[in-house]
């Protein structure tokens, strides 16, 4: 039994109400894809409903709209992200009914409690609580993030926080069958249509079909709702009895109270002389109105029975399974039952077969499935202990179990630094305590459920256990294996000295260890790739076969497939889809450049990290183009600017005859980048750029000669290199302005200026308004100049303000004086100094 999660929508902090509705119980994790919805507002209060301990501060709350909103904004962002979405249609379905049930929400209030969680530690409930809240604070920190740079990469899942340890990945985790892209993950009770009304007419109740015939005339007062044995209460005149659907009163109207059916119970309480028994859905006793109080245990099937003075347990055939000698009433611990012993703080403990297993504190029990139950460390006790179906002790004194696991017969003991393996079938050792770890693989049968497959490591060695409920056995004994990794089947690979080998547990197949990588494939079941060298191989039933280049390439270019494999693997497996080949079937006669068009789409798509990995495959193969674009994204990409590798890049890559990577090598020789500056290195590389017509080294070289801090100012130099970039259709409009109206034309300046105007420049935009505002190379036109330094601010370039602050205060007929101010007072919020002119009164 998996300890629970649960998530309400509720009205009011630690008060339970009515309308709150419960809309997640899940298994020891609030799933990741609901952690946006808890984004605004968390505080601890007190749990709603599980709110039986003392202090109850455990319950965290949250606004409820602020993060239904910021869940359909993640949403929006998966939805756009290329690759991601294993299945579009089972998205789109999941996304509408998720958001159809978050905007029937009424509440102002989410409420995550995770009590039954938290009790399996010892330590204090608002402690975890204040941790879980900092990792759902941590999560979402990521999360949003992601969403404002729009990139999935920044969605790391082995950085997130508090979320299953089952996936390696965030597509793996998105695209999991069971959260059903998150709709998966919410509650909804079975609900069957109404087929019958109650309906109430002059204060009493009667029943219609859903037609709207009558079926009882109304003449009940109370008419309780049917239960699952489709029959329900009803009382007339102080007496209570049972109708059916159809109308017919079932059992006659003769108890002075009476109970519904509850669920998995087919016995209801009735009440007769004061007293309380049991009846079947026919009406036949099953246990005699003898009793002074009769309580139903949850919905457990079993009752608290009092009879002078003492309470014991009914099961549902009216049997006495638990004497009536104990002194209060029984409640359900939902694995185990419990009733309190007078004047002690501990309580008499029931296993689910309700035999008595001892005398413990609630907080210190947890059952872990198939009846057994574990008692952890409580007052003056500093161990725990496991009790077995029998109730009998079945291990004691050890420290704690791993709840990390899943598996279906195995549970893994710690005690002190050592580790045993308990088999749930067998109640007992399947290994001793004397492991220095075991570890679950995390292995997989063909339904996709959980495998008893445990790595096992004691005194340096490594070997794997399987712990079947019926053929315990070791598949791979102890050995010097420093890694083992599960594959599909009984299919291992196992590393050692440094080296992968491939092994089937039951023919006991063996390769040699002679791979660099083995790596299970997600796109096809009961596969591998093994790679040796330039060499890749495929691992299947059928035995290592030599891989389809194009089938390899089609599986590492898979924008979601390909998330699986770590980026060495991945740049391995790219390399050899890449690669010539004899046979012919080659993906391109160009394989590098086909390479490098790969990394141009991905730079489009602004998935750098895939981008980088194709250009890098294409560089190393010696592909100049593809060794300039590594050079400008280590130069100057957001994320993974990196100076030395961007200076080793651009020089491979001018080596290699690359004209724009020796532009780019003449700049970080400029600008100090991965190097120490050298105008000479500078001057060589870009020359050697510009004498190949390099568009962009001729303005940087025409920059250089213009700026004269590194080189003597020459505007005859600056100018040459200027105009070479115009002709080669890289033009620096401003620049070739500012060195025209330098040399007194200005007719050719505004010619210039115009350009950059019409090419959305807003230095253009404002230097044609200087021009019109004083009348330089171009009739003089204030209300030109305002047209151009309005543009100028729409383009973000706020020098614009100055100007239109100093023609609204010329006291000409354009002047404004409100309009003046309001430029100056946005020139002093974008950071401007204001002239002296223009700070006097007017």
């Amino acid at each position: 039994m998996s300890h629970r999660v649960y998530l309400y929508n509720v009205s009011e902090p630690a008060q339970a109400k009515d309308s709150d509705t419960m809309m997640m119980e899940w298994g020891y994790e609030l799933p990741l894809l609901l952690q946006p919805l808890l984004v605004e507002g968390g505080f601890i209060s007190g749990n709603n409903y599980n709110n039986h301990t003392e202090p109850d501060n455990a319950g965290l709350y949250y606004n409820a709209r602020v993060g239904i909103e910021h869940l359909k904004a993640f949403y929006s962002f998966l939805e756009k992200q290329d690759g991601l979405i294993g299945d579009h249609e089972a998205f789109a379905e999941a996304k509408y009914r998720l958001f159809d049930y978050l905007d029937r929400l009424e509440q102002p209030y989410f409420h995550l409690d995770a009590w039954d969680v938290f009790n399996m530690d010892e330590i204090p409930h608002a402690e975890q609580a204040k941790a879980w809240m900092a990792e759902i604070a941590h999560n979402n920190a990521m999360i949003q993030n992601a969403m404002e740079q729009n990139d999935l990469s920044l969605l790391r899942y082995g950085d997130m926080m508090g979320v299953s340890p089952g996936f390696r990945s965030f597509a793996e985790l998105l695209n999991y069958k069971g959260y059903d892209y998150g709709w998966g993950c919410i509650w909804l009770p079975f609900e069957e249509e109404a087929d019958v009304d109650i309906f109430e007419e002059n204060g009493l109740r009667g029943l219609k079909d859903k037609d709207g015939s009558i079926l009882l005339q109304p003449q009940f007062d109370v008419f309780a709702d049917f239960g699952p044995e489709g029959v329900a209460v009803v009382s007339k005149d102080g007496k209570f009895g049972y109708v059916n659907k159809s109308g017919v009163v079932t059992i006659p109207l003769e108890w002075e109270d009476a109970s519904n059916f509850e669920y998995g119970c087919s016995s209801a309480i009735v009440k007769r002389g004061g007293r309380f028994g049991l009846i079947n859905a026919s009406g036949g006793l099953v246990a005699n109105p003898r009793y002074d109080q009769l309580e139903a245990i949850d919905y457990s099937g079993y009752f608290a029975a009092q009879q002078d003075g003492k309470w014991g347990v009914l099961d549902s055939s009216g049997s006495v399974i638990v004497p009536i000698t104990y002194d209060e009433p029984f409640e359900n611990g939902f694995g185990y039952y419990h009733t309190a012993v007078k004047g002690q703080p501990g309580r008499h403990i029931f296993n689910e077969q309700f035999t008595y297993v001892g005398q413990f504190p609630v907080s210190a029990l947890e059952p872990v499935g198939d009846g057994l139950l574990l008692v952890k460390p409580h007052t003056n006790v500093n161990c725990s202990s496991l009790y077995s179906k029998n109730g009998t002790l079945l291990a004691s004194g050890f420290d704690k179990l791993n709840r990390q696991t899943d598996f279906p017969n195995m549970l893994i003991v710690r005690k002190g630094k050592q580790y045993g393996l308990l088999g749930i079938k067998q109640e007992t050792f399947l290994l001793p305590y004397g492991y220095d770890a075991l570890i679950d693989l995390q292995a997989a049968d063909r339904e996709g459920g959980a495998r008893n497959l445990v790595l096992a490591r004691k005194d340096g060695k490594t070997g794997v256990f399987n712990g079947d409920p019926d053929h315990p056995s070791w598949l791979f004994p102890l050995d010097d294996y420093e890694a083992v990794c599960w594959l599909y089947g009984h299919v291992f690979a196992l590393r050692r000295n440094g080296r992968w080998g491939i092994a089937d547990s039951h023919d006991h197949w063996r390769s040699g260890f002679e791979f660099d990588y083995v790596e299970r494939r997600m796109l096809e079941e009961a596969s591998a790739y093994a790679i040796a060298g330039p060499d890749v191989y495929v691992v299947s039933p059928e035995g290592l076969t030599s891989a389809d280049r194009l089938a390899v390439r089609e599986e590492a270019e898979d924008e979601y497939y390909s998330r699986y494999f770590e980026t060495d693997v991945l740049k391995l497996l790219l390399a050899y889809a890449y690669s010539d080949d004899p046979g012919g079937d080659a993906a391109d006669e160009n394989p590098t450049h086909e390479l490098y068009n790969q990394a141009q789409d991905a730079y489009e798509r602004g998935d750098f990290e895939r981008a980088i990995l194709y250009d890098t495959i294409a560089a190393e193969k010696g592909y100049g183009p593809s060794m300039n674009n590594l050079g400008s994204t280590y130069y100057s990409t957001e994320g993974y600017a990196d100076g030395d590798k961007a200076f080793y890049w651009y020089e491979k890559g001018a080596e290699a005859g690359d004209v724009d990577a020796m532009n780019g090598l003449g700049v970080c020789y400029l600008d100090g980048v991965g190097t120490a500056t050298d105008i000479d290195q500078a001057l060589h590389w870009l020359g050697e750029a510009a004498e190949r017509n390099n568009p962009y080294a001729h303005n940087n070289l025409a920059d250089l000669y213009f700026d004269g801090l590194l080189v003597p100012h020459d505007l005859g130099k600056a100018l040459g290199h200027y105009e070479q970039g115009e002709a080669l259709e890289t033009p620096n409009y401003i620049r070739l302005g500012y060195i025209h109206e330098r040399r007194g034309d200005a007719e050719k300046a505004v010619s210039y200026y115009r350009l950059a105007y019409e090419d959305g420049c807003g230095v253009g935009a404002f230097n044609m308004g200087i021009c019109c505002s004083q009348g330089i190379g171009i009739t003089k036109n204030t209300d030109s100049a305002i047209r151009y330094f309005q543009v100028a601010l729409e383009r973000d370039y706020p020098t614009a303000h100055i100007e239109l602050a100093r023609i609204y205060r010329s006291g000409n007929e354009e002047a404004d004086e409100s309009l003046a101010e309001y430029h100056i007072r946005e020139a002093e919020k974008a950071g401007l100094d204001i002239p002296e002119d223009l700070l006097a009164s007017p």
